[in-house]
């Protein structure tokens, strides 16, 4: 059984001086009569999910109709969300890569279509057929196959050309183009070859290409832009009732997860990508590109607040439809934060919302309520359709219970101890903890730290502070003579004792 990542999941109440309440900034271009009680809906649910902050904003017509912080930077401190504090958006940032690498689309440097080898000679994966074959559409579309397990690479100390070495040895988990699989390192991969054919990162490409020109000036690709000055929120993540303040994620393969904006700046991108390609008179992208950005590129299933059966994921978004209306939508999380901004196209209407709390369906009840403003009543509970997914995921939180009745462990932790190799991650140092039950491991160049509890016989359960992070099992091996000889593992591959 194995820990669901948080990447796909979604409290506390704007605690200040002991009393429950929410501080809201308000900026309103107009009235709008689909917006009356908007705020009220905002507070009464930020309280429900115990969200701390949040920034919402609307584009309507090409023009910003709605742009509110609410709530606090950092659960206990005075300090305000508004529409400039800044935020990571973590997998919103797949949509703003897709549409950097739309810019090198229209200047011919790229195509969606074309084999990633073309830009990137020495690339392959394990399997060589997809190797040879996967565009820049497969990766962006999730219809490579790849396994989510690549996102280790990017936190254990390896540079970002060895990591796109070591993608050779990454598994798969589903036939190349077979069915959607969420990967981002699929987004690395992509994001690499972008950086390769423009001579330069894709931090600075997507901060020359998209960032500057559509003036998101509190917005940058690099994470270090978070920090540049105080206002930038704190996260916040636990169980209802123990909403705590916790360290923030950096995102593990840039390109997948790493832009940081505001409220104001993502309202920006919404006008950009709402008008084909153009903001202010200025064409960033063409109408043909925008289209290619939105257009189902693999039908994944069902998707949305109604859960379209013909859900769809185009490159660097998802789409469905909510009555007869198409939605283009994507959403994101890190340890910390929950993101997730919407178009609807015909209406030329969007939302963005990002919220400083981890493991929350608050986005999406935001969503959800949008969406019956302007489009209209679905006829479904939508609202009790989301408190209900936060009890599932409330119920995540906790690693697996261990087997009922374990069997002892025939290997002693004192002869697992020890160092251990593999292709895809290098080296593995395991040290024996407190107690027998539990040991420590150190992986990759930088050590990154896990944690193994004994699960049952010779099988030990590998997790890591990092809740977004893999997690899975360990299956020591022995030789008649007792001595330990390797690993094996369906979530990790197989290491050897060095």
């Amino acid at each position: 059984m194995r820990r669901p990542s948080l990447q796909y999941l979604l409290l506390a109440i704007c605690v200040i001086a002991g009393i429950s309440i929410c501080f809201g900034y308000a900026e309103m271009s107009q009235e709008n009569s689909r917006l009356a009680g908007f705020d009220n809906f905002i507070t009464h649910t930020m309280e429900e999910y115990e969200v701390p902050g949040v920034v919402v904003g609307i584009v309507e017509n090409d023009s910003v109709v709605y742009l509110k912080g609410f709530g606090a930077r950092e659960l206990g401190k005075p300090d305000l969300v508004d529409p400039d504090t800044r935020f990571q958006i973590a997998s919103v940032t797949k949509y703003i890569t897709g549409a950097a690498i739309g810019t090198l689309v229209d200047e011919g440097k790229l195509n969606w279509d074309t084999p990633v080898i073309t830009y990137l000679p020495d690339f392959t994966l394990k399997d060589s057929y997809v190797g040879n074959h996967s565009n820049l559409r497969d990766m962006l579309a999730h219809r490579t196959g790849l396994r989510r397990d690549g996102e280790l690479l990017g936190r254990i100390g390896y540079s970002n050309d060895e990591i796109l070495h070591r993608m050779r040895y990454l598994e798969s988990d589903a036939g190349f183009r077979e069915r959607y699989l969420y990967s981002n390192a699929g987004y690395f991969i992509a994001g690499e070859a972008a950086a390769k054919v423009d001579n330069r990162s894709w931090e600075d490409l997507t901060d020359a290409r998209i960032i500057k020109p559509l003036g998101m000036t509190r917005s940058g690709s690099h994470p270090e832009t978070l920090y540049l000055d105080d206002n930038h929120y704190s996260g916040h993540g636990g169980a209802p009732g123990d909403v705590q303040i916790i360290p923030l994620e950096n995102a593990s393969l840039p390109a997948a997860g790493q832009v940081v904006s505001t409220g104001r700046d993502m309202t920006q991108f919404l006008r950009l990508m709402l008008n084909n390609g153009t903001i202010d008179g200025k064409q960033i992208l063409t109408p043909k590109t925008v289209t290619d950005i939105h257009a189902a590129s693999l039908v994944a299933g069902r998707s949305g607040p109604l859960r379209d059966p013909n859900g769809a994921v185009g490159l660097g978004c998802d789409s469905y439809y909510f009555l007869g209306d198409r939605i283009i939508e994507k959403n994101g999380a890190l340890d910390g934060v929950r993101s997730i901004v919407i178009l609807i196209p015909e209406k030329k209407s969007g939302l963005v919302v990002i919220a400083n709390k981890q493991l929350t369906a608050f986005p999406e009840a935001v969503r959800d309520e949008f969406l019956e403003r302007y489009i209209g009543k679905s006829g479904v509970d939508l609202q009790a359709q989301e408190k209900a997914s936060q009890a599932g995921w409330n119920s995540l939180i906790k690693n697996p219970d261990r087997p009922f009745n374990p069997e002892p462990a025939k290997i002693s932790p004192s002869a697992i101890a020890g160092t251990y190799t593999s292709d895809m991650y290098g080296s593995m140092l395991i040290e024996e903890g407190p107690n027998a039950e539990n040991m420590t491991l150190g992986l990759g160049p930088n050590g990154y730290e896990g944690n193994l509890t004994h699960w049952t016989n010779n099988t030990w359960y590998l997790s890591f502070p990092n809740p977004d992070d893999l997690v899975g099992y360990l299956t020591f091996t022995a030789t008649p003579t007792g001595s330990v000889e390797g690993i094996v593992s369906d979530e990790f591959g197989s290491f050897t004792r060095a």
